[in-house]
């Protein structure tokens, strides 16, 4: 303890030094990295040796040699990150019967993986083809070159790819030991998205226990009137376009205006305005930039330069905060006025802070700011992947339209005369719930997960050690014949007519939501969300593919139509 007080004290008395603070700056740039550490004695040793110089000579020569140290440490560091470290991963994961391809250095198998993109990307699929050679080309390529449980490299950080369904489960369950990736993904990533996606241990364990309550079913079913009016806006909207009762209608964007005025208005009880379409907007082009960083390699601080990309990310996330801080400061204003016009996620949020004289006991800054994280996530998540389940259910219902009259015929079989579906309809709708289904399963939302390795941890009778980003290529697992059958390539909604463990062969391998406990939270909405949409669509509309559709589906975020979706809709009874 008297050493650190030392030090502390002869770092004080040179503060304003130059040489101190050429050192610092080292410093600031080896903890922003967080892969290289700074040696933390040197200003120090540097201190001591300029004290001791009676001339700027020696100090300059002091300032010399205390970086040429500095230089000499760094040089080391960054030898064992991008080549020794490496090579010695890549020789324990060999060990344990784990194939890849030899680590290449520096850059790893980015220059192989954007190729991989690139070429699959260039041309589009048969409606019935696979999508996995399309949105996880290199996965899939590694899988079926090296086996089951192989990697790859992201410049010097290997990516284990695990598709075994019970690996796959442990991984997701063991949430304490493989971690969200956010502490190892982009800045533009982490723009985003935040709040409760990216908490841990007791952090994540408090908010979940405060969020859940917002959608257990018998919350959502009040919510059914709502989505609904969502719902008819955009179908009034299609209805305009329509010529003698059809029209061709690119249905893609409008999917994700519908969530979009979902998630605003029933989760947030705020209108679909202007600034939250924009809001809307800024995070689906901020998910395309991040998408984009992703497939590429960064050199650690180059989040931190002010590139063209990144000022243009941030500007964007700022424009974004502000707007979700005035939601937040309209929300306070309201509830310390006593003003009450029923409870919602934002209340959950927020409510910490209704009382003054308890907001004085609490950190308002981190509330408020975990609130705009979490509204990003919401507003997020909530739009893109049920706008992309909704697009690719219409796509494969025009495709297969045996289909689609058997759940239009539930429907009017289950409402008869009525327009409206009352809630306790929706848990009745049991054929359009197959087909969601078995569209989550064929193109889920999101085709991947990934998790980080918190410490060298267990898995089965493998060791993967600390820092390994572990992949689950959810998509692939989904299609998988030894789970689904023979047809597992085909869409066969009726394969869950007896549930979900059933459609498995009583394997646990549907995981369009993820699994264990930090399953997503929003689940239940987005499932009501769609069969409310489906069903009312049904009842409005027929539909067939364009001849100008073109089938690509395209990993971005989520898995959505490169070339959108333009469907020829005929009004029901216009015709």
């Amino acid at each position: 303890m008297s050493e650190i007080i030392r030090r502390n004290s002869v770092e004080n008395i040179f503060v304003g030094d130059p040489s101190v603070t050429i050192l610092l700056a080292f410093r600031r740039y080896f903890v922003i990295t967080g892969r290289l550490k700074f040696p933390t004695d040197i200003i120090y040793r540097h201190k001591l040796l300029s004290a001791s110089c009676g001339s700027v000579g020696k100090m300059d020569l002091s300032i010399v040699i205390s970086l040429l140290t500095i230089f000499v440490v760094w040089l080391w560091q960054v030898f064992n990150w991008v080549w020794l470290e490496p090579r010695k991963i890549e020789k324990f994961l060999r060990k344990q019967g784990f194939k890849g391809n030899s680590y290449k250095f520096l850059f790893g198998d980015t220059k192989e993986i954007a190729e991989s993109y690139k070429e699959a990307h260039s041309k589009p699929l048969g409606l019935h083809d696979d999508i996995v050679p399309r949105v996880m080309p290199f996965v899939l390529k590694t899988i079926n070159t090296y086996g089951k449980n192989s990697f790859a490299w992201i410049g010097p950080r290997p990516r284990v790819y695990i598709s075994d369904a019970d690996f796959m489960r442990e991984v997701l369950t063991k949430h304490l030991s493989f971690q969200k990736n956010f502490r190892v993904v982009n800045k533009i990533y982490k723009l985003l998205v935040g709040g409760i996606v990216e908490f841990e241990e007791e952090k994540w364990t408090r908010h979940r226990m405060k969020l859940n309550p917002a959608f257990h079913l018998d919350r959502l079913k009040h919510m059914c009137p709502i989505v609904q009016t969502c719902c008819e806006t955009i179908l009034n909207d299609w209805k305009k376009k329509m010529k003698n009762g059809s029209g061709v209608v690119d249905v893609f964007h409008y999917l994700e205006a519908y969530t979009g005025s979902a998630v605003t208005t029933a989760l947030f009880s705020h209108p679909f305005d202007a600034e939250m379409r924009k809001c809307f907007h800024l995070l689906r082009d901020l998910s395309l930039m991040a998408n984009i960083a992703v497939k590429t390699f960064d050199i650690p601080g180059k989040g931190y330069l002010p590139t063209p990309a990144h000022r243009k990310a941030k500007a964007m996330e700022a424009e974004v905060r502000q707007s979700f801080r005035n939601m937040v400061n309209d929300r306070l204003k309201k509830r310390r006025a006593g003003i009450e016009d029923g409870r919602d996620l934002f209340d959950l949020f927020l409510d910490e802070l209704y009382d003054e004289n308890n907001a004085k006991q609490v950190d308002i800054e981190s509330i408020v700011d975990d609130a705009i994280g979490n509204c990003k996530l919401f507003y997020f998540a909530g739009y893109e992947t049920t706008s992309n389940l909704l697009v690719w259910t219409m796509v494969n219902l025009a495709i297969h339209e045996d289909w689609q009259t058997r759940g239009r015929e539930e429907v009017f079989r289950i409402l008869g005369n009525r327009k409206k579906l009352q809630p306790d309809d929706v848990s009745q709708l049991k054929v359009v719930n197959m087909i969601i289904h078995e569209v989550l399963r064929l193109f889920p939302p999101v085709f991947e997960l990934s998790r980080v390795v918190e410490e060298d941890t267990k898995l089965g009778n493998y060791i993967i050690p600390k820092d390994i980003l572990i992949q689950l290529p959810i998509a692939m697992i989904h299609r998988k014949p030894e789970i689904w059958g023979e047809d597992a390539h085909l869409f066969k909604p009726e394969r869950f007519a007896e549930g979900v463990l059933k459609a498995a062969n009583g394997q646990a391998a549907f995981m369009p939501f993820g699994w264990g406990p930090r399953i997503c939270i929003g689940q239940n909405f987005a499932i009501m969300e769609a069969k409310i949409f489906v069903a009312t669509l049904l009842q409005t509309f027929t539909w067939e593919l364009s001849p100008e559709y073109t089938h690509a589906p395209y990993a971005a975020f989520t898995v959505q139509p490169q070339h959108g979706a333009p469907l020829v809709l005929h009004e029901i009874g216009q015709s």
